[in-house]
């Protein structure tokens, strides 16, 4: 039977099942029985979705993909309707909220840190796709877009980076983490030309 044919309600909780199984034993340790603990199913409903975990960890990538693009996509718009303008914050405060709450991405980069460097590399085009088309008339209004400084799609990329970055190589404290994507931030800002301070 193929996935196609199957329930996507189903195939949404394994995968979600999955992604707490990756936060809980990492993928070296994943098997298909912890993802079908995980998600309540038997393992025989499992394996119907997904032959083998390398099946499940390629479709994995697409629904992480979907999933932070949702997500952003509810952040705009919910930021549109309060009647506030769209700013590039409003992208970097998601990416790093979604990092930060990500069930599997705290483990794995303590243990196996290969894996989400490989995944970031990977997925960061595609992410800054949907940042890029989610927020392009805030980002293409910015003044150094418009003179031509940067194009919509290098400040996208941008922005992903340094908030990657910041998320990647700050130290644990919480609030240190916050203080160095605001200076971060307030830098991307200052060169979209959006800083009306």
């Amino acid at each position: 039977m193929a996935t196609g044919e199957l329930l996507p309600e189903t195939r949404d909780r394994i995968l979600e099942g999955a992604l707490q199984a990756l936060g809980r034993v990492g993928v070296r340790h994943l098997t298909m029985g912890e993802v079908s603990e995980r998600a309540g199913l038997s393992r025989g409903t499992v394996y119907r979705y997904f032959p083998t975990k390398d099946d499940l960890l390629a479709v994995l990538a697409t629904y992480e993909q979907d999933r932070f693009a949702a997500g952003l996509r509810l952040a705009v718009e919910a930021h549109v309707a309060s009647g506030l303008p769209l700013g590039i914050e409003v992208v970097a405060g998601y990416v790093m909220d979604y990092l930060r709450r990500h069930p599997a991405l705290t483990l794995l980069f303590d243990t196996e840190p290969a894996f989400v460097l490989g995944f970031f590399r990977r997925q960061l085009p595609e992410f800054r796709r949907i940042c890029e088309d989610l927020v392009a008339p805030a980002l293409g209004n910015a003044e150094a877009v418009r003179s031509g400084l940067v194009s919509v799609t290098e400040l996208s990329e941008l922005l992903l980076h340094v908030v990657l970055s910041v998320f990647l190589v700050s130290g644990e404290d919480q609030d240190e983490v916050e203080a160095d994507l605001e200076v971060a931030l307030r830098s991307i800002v200052k060169l979209a030309g959006a800083d009306r301070s």
